[in-house]
């Protein structure tokens, strides 16, 4: 089946989003060459989701349909075998009409979803912030994480007990990681951030994390981060304060050994600051921070580079601050914003 959906229209879904859409489930059942291009493409597009997607293709492709549910005696007789301990006889299979089938498929998916969820929500919690919001939060160890609009952090219950302090991050955060002494009440334990891409082991360490469709960059501020490669078969990294790893996968990792911290923690206070950035990477911090969509009419704009500082502004005004910052036109068609060219 054509998917008649923009790759944009998925990137807020959340797993049982996935798993109740129709073009999704007959990628699942078909396997056609267009949807799985389209899915790869919308992977590579936003691989934060990828693990979404996966787990709801996983289960929708495990799931066993029965093709006729029993009629109403029937199903009381069954019922009543089950609470007497009996056997339950043998059913003869009739086939149903695709509507119905479908019926069977959606209940089937639900509960399915619902005992995941159970099982995963009885054993962590998730922080997510929206469109243009900073959020700010202390975890049980006093560690402190700002997380970026449009991130994601999930954490164990038994955080704080457990043997190792773990976290799971999609999208962008700061953490300053408390380093705890061991005495006779805490055991020191290592605190370790998992991205798609990469695991992030560290002691006392201020360090800014980004997981986003371009890949992952880590920028430590003090202390130390040994940075271990999930996919790739790439050394460890021991991090220095200043220095910046930028990795994207099947690419060589990038580090940067002098940086501007102060630049790429400005999300924290809410600002944008470039510095001889090019287009392209300032339209997508702009895109990620609003989760909005903006398009270049002449793709020779994309070369132009931006130096400026700028506070974030209410999603509503962002047209006209675009357009002061890069000194070019910028109209709004619907939910998306058009950079068109220099002003007149």
């Amino acid at each position: 089946m054509k998917n008649d959906h923009s790759i944009e229209t998925y990137a807020g879904y959340e797993m049982d989003d996935f798993l109740a859409d129709d073009s999704f489930q007959e990628w699942v059942k078909k396997d056609l060459p267009e949807d799985r291009e389209f899915w790869q493409k919308f992977i590579y597009t936003y691989p934060q989701k990828e693990k979404e997607v996966r787990e709801a293709h996983r289960l929708l492709s495990r799931l066993k349909f029965v093709e006729a549910p029993p009629d109403h005696v029937r199903y009381q007789r069954i019922w009543q075998n089950i609470q007497a301990g009996t056997e339950v006889p043998e059913t003869i299979v009739r086939r149903m009409s695709p509507g119905r089938r479908w019926i069977s498929v959606a209940a089937a998916v639900i509960i399915l979803f619902s005992l995941g969820m159970w099982w995963m929500n009885s054993r962590s919690l998730t922080i997510q912030t929206g469109r243009a919001d900073v959020r700010k939060f202390v975890l049980a160890d006093q560690s402190t994480v700002m997380l970026n609009a449009n991130s994601r952090l999930t954490y164990r219950k038994n955080f704080n007990s457990a043997a190792k302090r773990e976290v799971w991050l999609e999208g962008e955060a700061k953490f300053n990681v408390r380093h705890l002494e061991e005495s006779a009440s805490i055991t020191p334990h290592s605190f370790i951030v998992h991205t798609p891409e990469l695991d992030l082991e560290v002691l006392g360490t201020s360090f800014n994390v980004k997981t986003r469709r371009s890949g992952t960059n880590v920028m430590l501020a003090h202390g130390s981060v040994l940075v271990r490669f999930r996919k790739e078969p790439y050394n460890t990294v021991l991090l220095k304060p200043g220095e910046m790893l930028e990795f994207a996968p099947g690419a060589t990792p990038i580090l940067h050994k002098a940086v501007d911290s102060l630049s790429i923690s400005a999300w924290t206070q809410q600002r944008f600051v470039f510095s001889n950035t090019p287009l392209n990477q300032a339209i997508q911090q702009i895109e990620d921070f609003y989760d909005c969509t903006i398009t270049v009419k002449d793709s020779s704009l994309l070369r132009y580079r931006i130096t400026a500082s700028v506070t974030a502004p209410p999603v509503q005004e962002l047209e006209t601050v675009l357009a002061g910052i890069l000194n070019m036109k910028v109209i709004r068609k619907g939910d998306v914003l058009e950079i068109v060219g220099a002003q007149q």
